[in-house]
Parts: structure tokens; C-alpha cells; sequence
């Protein structure tokens, strides 16, 4: 007797997992169905609208044009398009300054792209004798590149 009950307990979970089944792909066939009749509607769909090359140029010189003036606390600064070969914007761009900042920043990315910022390095007595750094490194000290990089980027002494 328990034998059979088992028997129709299998028989049972079979017929539920059919039905379940049946079910599931019912319900994947509506979706299809459902899916094929609502259209797809893309994006760049609508009237094709030409412009012409004067059109093209004023849409792109308007968007490329800024709304208000940034805030900067530099004395000068300047967004040059090295396409156009164009300044798009400048701030004293055409006063005479010293280059400390811009060698700074130049070194600090290849520093940033060539090596790796992990590194311990040996302070050379030429290095520990240049003066103007505020690190105070000495002949022989041990630091890693990361920590020479964010001295580099310090402020400089007046």
C-alpha cells in the first residue's frame, strides 16, 4: 500500500510539473504574441530632417559656446581646441606668466603614465640639494613615487 501511495505522490508531482510547464509556455507564447503586435518606435524615428551646412555649423558653434563664465580663482587661464585651432575661452590668456605650474602639471602626467606610482625611489644628493621643495628630502631617504607625486603637486614657495 505504501508503494502505491508513493507511486501516485510521483505521479502526482509529474502532473504538476507538466501543467506547470504547459502553463509557462502558454504564458512565453502570449508575450511573443503581445510583443510582434506593439511596434517598435526608435529614437531617430520621424521626419528626416535636412540640414544644410550652415544650419550644421550654427547648431555646433551654439553648443559649443558657453553659457556663462566660469569660475575660476587662477589669475589666467585659457580652453583652447587643438582641432579648430581655436581659443575657445580665456581668462588673461594673453599675459606673460612664469612656467612653474604648467612644468608641474606636464611632469605630474607623464609621471602619472610612465611609471608606477607604488615605487620606492633613492633621494639622490643632486635632488636633495635642489632647492625651492618643501619635502625636505635628504641624500639617500626612501619614498615612493606617489608621495614625490603629491609633493610635486604642492604649492610652491612665493
Amino acid at each position: 500500500m505504501l508503494h502505491i501511495k508513493n507511486k501516485l505522490k510521483t505521479v502526482g508531482a509529474i502532473s504538476i510539473a507538466r501543467n506547470i510547464n504547459n502553463l509557462f509556455k502558454i504564458i512565453l507564447i502570449l508575450l511573443i504574441l503581445i510583443n510582434m503586435c506593439i511596434p517598435t518606435i526608435y529614437a531617430d524615428d520621424g521626419e528626416e530632417e535636412e540640414l544644410n551646412q550652415s544650419e550644421f555649423q550654427e547648431i555646433v558653434e551654439s553648443s559649443t559656446k558657453p553659457t556663462s563664465e566660469p569660475i575660476l580663482n587662477s589669475k589666467a587661464a585659457i580652453i583652447y581646441d587643438r582641432t579648430t585651432k581655436k581659443i575657445i575661452w580665456g581668462k588673461n590668456e594673453n599675459t606673460k606668466r612664469a612656467m612653474a605650474s604648467t612644468t608641474k602639471i606636464m611632469t605630474a602626467i607623464v609621471v602619472l603614465e610612465k611609471s608606477n606610482l607604488t615605487d620606492v625611489v633613492t633621494i639622490s644628493k643632486k635632488a636633495a640639494n635642489t632647492g625651492g621643495s618643501r619635502l625636505k628630502l635628504n641624500t639617500d631617504d626612501k619614498i615612493t613615487i606617489n608621495d614625490l607625486l603629491y609633493g610635486l603637486m604642492l604649492r610652491s614657495r612665493k
